[in-house]
């Protein structure tokens, strides 16, 4: 991991309601609404940082940048230097843009898939503690960044090498498996710190953004999110359930834009000079079942199919 990239420090998402997302992110997930930084952004705290998430009102519902941590305006330049040479275009963001998204300077390119990348130095701190009214123990972040992402690549291993070649992220491992319904999963896990991905790639993904994940501190604030989804109705997907490759234990819920929010706890770390890329069988080792399944036998008796 000798990247100058250090880890993942915002989501941006376009999303078409707003009110629908504020009661989403504060009374379900358990973060806090952040000190507006400017007119057309919200900004959303897990930390004591000023912003982690960050909303813009418009028709995408979909996520269209990643900012990510660089330790410096030199390293910044470095980086944006490195990928220009490449032949993928990088242009300068303005004070305005940087104050927005909670730091004190960026740089902009795009992933092979147009999601644009934002290189950020200087993460601005929030003027006061972040409240754990919810999340009693808190949000997994630090040197492990915000969290993590599944996203959309139409090509994996243009993708994949864009990742590793220009900003230096490490190949974690890979899940490969069939699906009841002939549906073939092929996904590559790459990390860029000790969280063991930062970056999942996946094909078949209607929009750029499959999920995105929170890590939470105790397996109790995981089981007390998931039982704030079901008392806001929100669309509980795959209840709790544990990953072979990263050990989180883990749920996911559908956020209102429509891609999907997984919360979870326990996930394994990273260690360089110990570390072998496998490819794994299976998605869960157990779990990660819809909660609104009927067991076969109710199935059966109603003449539902499997």
């Amino acid at each position: 991991m000798g990247s100058d990239v250090q880890s993942l420090g915002y989501f941006l998402f376009e999303v078409s309601d707003l009110d629908a997302w504020d009661r989403f992110l504060i009374k379900v997930i358990g973060v806090e609404r952040g000190e507006a930084l400017a007119e057309d952004l919200v900004p959303y705290r897990t930390d004591d940082r000023a912003a982690r998430i960050l909303l813009r009102e418009g028709p995408a519902d979909d996520l269209v940048a990643l900012g990510f941590d660089v330790p410096g305006e030199g390293a910044v330049q470095r980086l944006a230097d490195r990928i220009h040479r490449s032949g993928h275009p990088v242009e300068p963001a303005s004070e305005d843009e940087a104050r927005a998204r909670g730091v004190r300077g960026l740089v902009r390119t795009f992933e092979p898939g147009g999601v644009a990348i934002e290189l950020c130095h200087g993460p601005v701190l929030a003027k006061t503690p972040f409240r754990r009214e919810l999340v009693r123990t808190g949000f997994v972040t630090g040197e492990q960044g915000v969290g993590h992402l599944a996203l959309r690549a139409d090509d994996i291993a243009k993708t994949q090498s864009y990742f590793e070649q220009l900003l230096s992220f490490d190949l974690s491992d890979h899940i490969r498996c069939t699906l009841p319904g002939d549906f073939e999963v092929d996904i590559t896990f790459l990390h860029v710190n000790p969280r063991h991905h930062t970056v999942a790639l996946g094909t078949g993904i209607p929009k750029h953004l499959h999920h995105f994940m929170l890590q939470m501190g105790s397996l109790d604030d995981v089981g007390a999110a998931l039982d704030r989804a079901f008392a806001h109705e929100v669309r509980v997907v795959q209840g709790l359930g544990r990953h072979p490759n990263d050990h989180m234990v883990s749920f996911y819920c559908v956020t209102p834009s429509g891609f999907e929010c997984e919360l979870g706890w326990g996930g394994r770390t990273v260690d360089d000079s110990t570390w072998n890329p496998t490819t794994y069988d299976r998605i869960s080792d157990w779990g990660h079942q819809s909660p609104y399944r009927r067991p076969p036998k109710r199935r059966a008796e109603l003449g539902e199919r499997p």
